[in-house]
């Protein structure tokens, strides 16, 4: 599976001119067995408060029925300030208080809620002077000249331009699938392409689920925008590229961009990166022989290849 090929843009040129409660309240009721006095009978007035008062030692049914009601009132009270201690910030109930989300949800900490996820990409053995380049192990890794140095830069992910093609790059990089994986094919001013395992049982396992169906795509593939490379309809694997030029007329050959390099920020830089990642090897690793030998093949026959150290949502 590859990106565009260079011929495609001749191809494309040629064809075309697109630019590279309730309330109780009840009434007492009269007594069935009402007292009745004569005028001679004589009314002791203290005698009958202290007989209608109650006694020590007796219930008084009124107020049973009020402390029942006082107790429903109460308990009800601490179940809403329960509730309102519960609910976060948005209106939502807490961290604490949710059913563990699903792969389906799209939703993990640190990052990766809401519409857009934003991944940190360290890249290591930028194309620079030797200056700035130090061999560890095998590999000679180096940082770039500008920006303070940084060999980082931050992809945005948007859901609404291709919500299939999110998801997948998102389990990718939860499961550190980007970790060691080659910028294999980096072809300047057209795109640098990745998507590859450097090792070869994790990428056995991706390509035993099956392809990707396609996105809709509302996206362009303008220079910085992140695509899936593709074989055809519904082929889309793991592999992906950058443009590092407009592309917009492979947005009719079915290519749906998913996100984009941000501008540079605190400590990590944007397409200035991308554009230094090696591009010497041209198109000659095989996809095929880094599939099948994965960090054997890519350290013995393409060591100046670069390559992602880590990739975290931030």
């Amino acid at each position: 599976m590859s990106a565009p090929t260079l011929s495609d843009i001749d191809d494309a040129m040629e064809m075309q001119s697109i630019p590279v409660g309730y309330r109780d309240t009840p009434q007492d009721e009269e007594d069935d067995d009402e007292d009745t006095f004569s005028d001679d009978d004589e009314i002791d007035e203290l005698g009958m408060i202290a007989a209608s008062s109650p006694q020590p030692n007796q219930k008084n049914p009124a107020l049973k029925r009020h402390s029942y009601l006082t107790y429903i009132f109460v308990g009800l009270a601490a179940i809403v300030v329960l509730v309102e201690v519960l609910r976060g910030k948005d209106g939502s109930l807490s961290l604490n208080a949710r059913t563990k989300a699903t792969s389906d949800d799209l939703s993990t900490s640190s990052g990766t809620t809401g519409d857009n996820l934003i991944i940190e990409f360290t890249v290591a053995n930028l194309r620079t002077n030797s200056a700035n380049c130090s061999h560890v192990g095998k590999m000679l890794q180096c940082i770039p000249q500008h920006n303070n140095a940084t060999n980082k830069f931050r992809i945005e992910l948007h859901k609404s331009w291709a919500p299939i093609g999110v998801k997948r790059f998102q389990e990718l990089t939860e499961a550190n699938f980007w970790d060691d994986a080659r910028i294999f094919r980096v072809v300047p001013n057209f795109v640098s392409q990745f998507g590859i395992s450097s090792y070869p049982d994790v990428q056995k396992y991706y390509d035993s689920l099956g392809n990707l169906k396609d996105d809709k795509g509302i996206g362009s593939n303008k220079r910085g925008t992140l695509t899936f490379a593709t074989s055809g309809r519904n082929t889309r694997t793991t592999q992906l590229f950058i443009n590092t030029a407009d592309n917009k007329f492979l947005d009719k050959q079915g290519f749906s961009p998913i996100g984009e390099v941000l501008l540079a920020g605190d400590g990590y830089g944007s397409m200035d990166v991308v554009d230094e990642m090696y591009s010497k090897y041209g198109e000659d690793p095989d996809q095929g022989m880094i599939k099948e030998e994965g960090k054997d093949y890519l350290e013995e026959k393409y060591p100046l290849l670069s390559y992602f150290v880590t990739a975290v949502f931030v």
